[in-house]
């Protein structure tokens, strides 16, 4: 940590979002001459996509320094002693809920329009088009997730070396972890210190500065993860945008809709990371991401199949066998991680409502644990269910 006190500048704000804004503007006015059943050229396909990573990293880049550079964000980071790898994590957190809410509305829309007219045949321009503006935030999101990574690499590796504070987890309820209080805290370090291949922290192939993990390595860490972006940036493009041949609409309207869970998921890893794990807004939230997330990730599929089976007049299962083996292939893909993550939900949903807590000694005793070796409780668990999202 630095150790003299941040100047605010919240001009440098401005920049990030108006290009933010900006992006977003130009990627809704490229479609705003479109009829609903105009479909999506490779041309402005490749603008949207690169609108889209525009958008994402100066989303990203304004979040960070409203938290990092403004009275209000260095109050909220004073308040629950937040460190860089919070501060990312965090921003991370909300551009995903952001996303998610972006691909809910896209669905809804293709939705009321495609589905009354026509399960198979209809279609509408908000299907691709915005299967081309996500697909960047697939592909930014990996970035960004290994910057947290790199981040917490960091906190473990200088508190190892003793070259930081070992106890500088987060406040728990309002209250710093070590006893002390908030205003005696070091001030976090500043945006310079995010972690950048320009100041040698991240890299592509080798190690970085103290043996951070190159990005390739940390690819390779997290196969399911990387697989998860991966085929859902770039082959559920190639499969809206191609292989269906501008069918089905309706269908992928309701994948998008699977996004609704998403918001909850990254409100539970954001107040975890604040150190409210304990509060009553922790458990009401946890509640409605595995309500949100078994209506709309495990059953919506299997629902989707059934309406398909009643449209084309046959049994449910014949229905199914009768698919293009890709699309069965594809269906398993996507609905098999949902009952893995699920599983991981409920346990903890379980864990919350069990009966036979451990006591609150033994989970302080975990918490500072943790926080001596620069984690933060269930914070490993909390990134692969959001970032398997």
């Amino acid at each position: 940590m630095s150790g003299g006190a941040l100047k605010t500048d919240p001009r440098g704000c401005i920049f990030p979002l108006l290009y933010s804004l900006g992006s977003f503007g130009l990627a809704c006015a490229s479609l705003w001459e479109l009829k609903p059943s105009d479909r999506i050229s490779v041309q402005r396909g490749a603008l949207l996509i690169s609108l889209g990573f525009v958008y994402f990293i100066a989303l990203t880049e304004f979040l960070n320094k409203l938290i990092l550079r403004t009275t209000l964000g260095l109050s909220f980071v004073k308040k629950y002693r937040l460190r860089i790898s919070d501060v990312l994590d965090i921003t991370n957190k909300i551009v995903s809920a952001i996303q998610a809410t972006f691909s809910c509305l896209a669905g809804f829309i293709v939705c009321r329009w495609s589905c009354p007219l026509n399960f198979l045949q209809a279609s509408h321009f908000l299907s691709e088009s915005y299967a081309w503006f996500a697909a960047s935030y697939f592909f930014y999101d990996l970035w960004s997730m290994y910057k947290v990574y790199a981040a917490e690499a960091s906190n473990r590796i200088m508190a190892t070396l003793g070259l930081a504070p070992a106890n500088d987890g987060p406040a728990r309820n309002g209250k710093p972890s070590n006893g002390t209080d908030a205003s005696e805290e070091k001030p976090i370090e500043a945006l310079s210190d995010i972690p950048s291949i320009s100041n040698g922290t991240l890299s592509i192939l080798s190690a970085g500065k103290l043996g951070i993990p190159s990005f390739v390595r940390y690819l390779i860490s997290h196969k399911l993860m990387v697989f998860h972006h991966l085929f859902i940036g770039s082959y559920g493009l190639v499969v809206i945008v191609y292989l269906r041949g501008g069918l089905g609409d309706c269908v992928f309207s309701f994948m998008y809709m699977m996004e609704l869970s998403t918001p909850f998921v990254s409100f539970r890893g954001i107040l975890s990371t604040m150190g409210l794990k304990e509060s009553k807004m922790y458990v009401v939230n946890g509640l409605l991401m595995v309500f949100s997330f078994f209506w709309c990730r495990v059953f919506l599929m299997p629902y989707v199949c059934y309406y398909y089976s009643q449209v084309v007049n046959l049994p449910f299962f014949t229905a199914l066998w009768r698919l293009p083996r890709g699309c069965k292939i594809s269906i398993l893909a996507l609905f098999l991680p949902q009952l893995y993550w699920f599983r991981l939900m409920l346990r903890g949903a379980i864990k919350v409502f069990s009966k036979n807590k451990k006591s609150s000694g033994g989970r302080n005793a975990v918490q500072n644990g943790a926080a001596a070796n620069g984690l933060k409780p269930s914070q490993s668990k909390d990134s692969e269910i959001r970032s398997l999202m």
